[in-house]
């Protein structure tokens, strides 16, 4: 068991004994405990709220002149802004409402970027043909999916493209030398994710943003779900910071369906990169939409939603940013839920292990990833389905005996199959309670047991 399986939390939370305590509606019954938020978070009542008057009174084109696209178009001007918010030092950093482009879905704004880092750097290009692009191997789907296509290697799209995957430490923490000493003259993006959705691993992003800055090398961070997680300010520094970030509402309060690139003003201008199609769009053609970047009448019901739920994680409440209170409650729950884990498992028990960085600065504070030796994730989720909602940090969802499947994330950082194969991922939320904790973790012991046979 790695160190942090019995902790010396922040927060000083009593770990309560597990007993037989139930969550139960207004009806008396069992309710589903919810502990998936890095899967999607529900959508908040003030989102909610603000995005109702869009689905009616509010609901013309905002590129229509007319009277009815004013104030859906002043409604998506605020989103923007306030999406930039989340990523400013302050308003001198330079970027304005328009680096902030609407999109369907966090994969729409990664492969956005991926191909507006090509077509805008062909000029790079070696004595074969072929543009380099540097990431890790920890990346999201969206991601390596994407590269793969453009590869030399698997085929697909155009350009074609050479790809160095720099692999993480044992933390699941890239080395920052490693990912710099991996630019080549024909290197023309690095795309690092800010934090990782299975193990809560946050990559130095800033340190990277910086360096690839000096190196005239664009920098692109997936910023899913490290949104109302950390401090991300600064991210969007006119001199050291980020040339695109990616933003998905679904993970921060806001609706699925709803996502934003950031793209840094002018930077597909510098370093003898040529705008692709004159800053038209390159995935979806259509309308001029998005400043041309991306066709398609703007869904604005929920820009609005995502824009207020990036609003909210910069309210203040008792003297915080409210994203820094909603921080230390869910650092509390984790807290709380390894704990009630640890003790109904044997404070000792060397079936445990904790799964990423032990450094609280290093990780999420929502994320929990836990292995347990002995037994099979996919079972255990299967049931206990209906009482705890979480998920593997497994892609082996079966009960049987091949311990060589499951998740790359875990491969990549080294954990041990037995482990491996037992792993849950557990995220809290802003709202998740003390009880929800309590019973989600007796739940979880009890069935762990059944499979150990204890």
């Amino acid at each position: 068991m790695k160190d942090e399986a019995i902790p010396k939390p922040r927060l000083v939370v009593k770990a309560p004994v597990v007993s037989s305590i139930a969550c139960r509606d207004h009806n008396g019954m069992k309710k589903c405990v919810y502990l998936d938020y890095n899967g999607t978070t529900p959508i908040y009542p003030p989102v909610l709220e603000a995005m109702l008057p869009y689905f009616t009174d509010h609901f013309g084109n905002p590129s229509s002149s007319h009277h009815f696209g004013q104030e859906p178009k002043r409604a998506v001007d605020k989103a923007r802004r306030a999406l930039l918010r989340v990523i400013q030092d302050s308003p001198a950093d330079g970027a304005d409402a328009s680096s902030i482009v609407f999109t369907g879905c966090g994969t729409e704004s990664n492969n956005l970027a991926i191909r507006l880092s090509l077509l805008s750097s062909l000029h790079k290009a070696d004595e074969n043909g072929l543009v380099h692009v540097v990431s890790t191997n920890v990346e999201h789907p969206a991601i390596t999916q994407c590269l793969s296509s453009y590869s030399a290697q698997d085929g697909g799209l155009t350009p074609k493209i050479s790809v160095t995957y720099v692999p993480v430490d044992e933390e699941g923490i890239v080395s920052i030398d490693n990912v710099i000493n991996a630019i080549r003259p024909n290197t023309v993006l690095v795309t690092v994710m800010t934090a990782n959705n299975e193990v809560g691993s946050i990559q130095p992003v800033f340190e990277i943003a910086k360096l690839c800055r000096e190196r005239r090398v664009l920098f692109h961070t997936d910023a899913a779900q490290a949104v109302g997680k950390i401090d991300l300010r600064g991210l969007a520094n006119s001199s050291t910071g980020a040339d695109m970030v990616t933003f998905v509402g679904h993970k921060f309060g806001a609706p699925k369906g709803i996502a934003a690139l950031y793209i840094r003003p002018g930077v597909f201008y510098e370093c003898g990169r040529k705008d692709p199609e004159n800053g038209g769009s390159v995935l979806l053609l259509g309308g001029g939409q998005e400043g041309g970047r991306r066709g398609g009448t703007e869904n604005v019901p929920y820009v609005v939603g995502m824009g207020r739920a990036a609003e909210l994680l910069l309210e203040r409440k008792l003297g915080l940013d409210v994203w820094k209170c909603n921080a230390q409650h869910m650092e509390a729950m984790r807290q709380r839920l390894l704990l009630d884990i640890t003790k109904g498992l044997g404070d000792e028990s060397t079936i445990i292990r904790t799964n990423g960085p032990a450094d609280p600065k290093k990780r999420l504070p929502n994320t929990l990833s836990i292995g347990i030796k002995g037994i099979r994730s996919g079972e255990l989720l299967s049931n206990i389905g209906n009482l705890v909602a979480c998920s593997a940090g497994s892609a082996c969802h079966s009960s049987s005996s091949d311990i060589t499947s499951y998740s790359p994330i875990l491969k990549a950082m080294n954990v041990p199959p037995e482990h491996a194969v037992g792993t849950l991922r557990l995220s809290v939320g802003p709202d998740t309670t003390e009880e929800e904790v309590d019973f989600a973790a007796e739940v979880i012991v009890k069935e762990a047991k059944r499979q150990l046979g204890l």
